[in-house]
């Protein structure tokens, strides 16, 4: 991504790095990252005891957004407020990339709003392309291991994404 890319995260990657504490890696990847408000309360609302809490907090990379324009009804009918937001604001300001999960809202978000998605797996696998990571199958059981629900299916095609075959 260029400095001048807007990449917008859902607390789900956040989490998952954090486990690993490889939260840096967003920072590393992508310069500057935006996280809409109701992220921001999702990762924080039990303290700094929450995966990812005290990261985001301090995190260089992370630029706390709060949306001026309200997400779509029916968005907040289906989805967590952090991943609407997240949605909205990725839409609205024409992102080059949305972090995001959940299949539902990847799912809303690719199809309904045509965003460019990227889970923590994919995150992994760019990471290894760029060096910052060994071995991203790893990297996804200990993710899953911390209590992360991740696939079977999703760490294999990361890892032969990965060349980890």
């Amino acid at each position: 991504m260029t400095e001048s890319s807007t990449v917008v995260t859902n607390s789900g990657p956040v989490i998952a790095l954090a486990t690993v504490n490889q939260t840096g890696l967003l920072g590393g990847l992508y310069g500057k990252v935006l996280v809409p408000a109701a992220v921001f309360r999702e990762l924080t609302w039990l303290g700094t005891h929450r995966p990812g809490a005290a990261e985001i907090e301090k995190a260089v990379w992370a630029q706390r957004v709060d949306l001026d324009i309200k997400p779509d009804p029916l968005l907040l009918e289906d989805l967590g407020a952090g991943e609407a937001e997240a949605i909205t604001l990725a839409a609205h300001r024409s992102a080059a990339l949305l972090l995001l999960d959940d299949r539902r809202a990847r799912r809303i978000a690719e199809v309904a709003y045509h965003l460019r998605v990227k889970g923590v797996a994919g995150i992994l696998v760019a990471a290894k392309r760029k060096g910052l990571v060994g071995s991203v199958r790893a990297m996804l059981l200990r993710i899953r291991d911390g209590g992360y629900f991740l696939a079977d299916a999703v760490i294999e095609r990361a890892a032969h994404e990965a060349g980890e075959d």
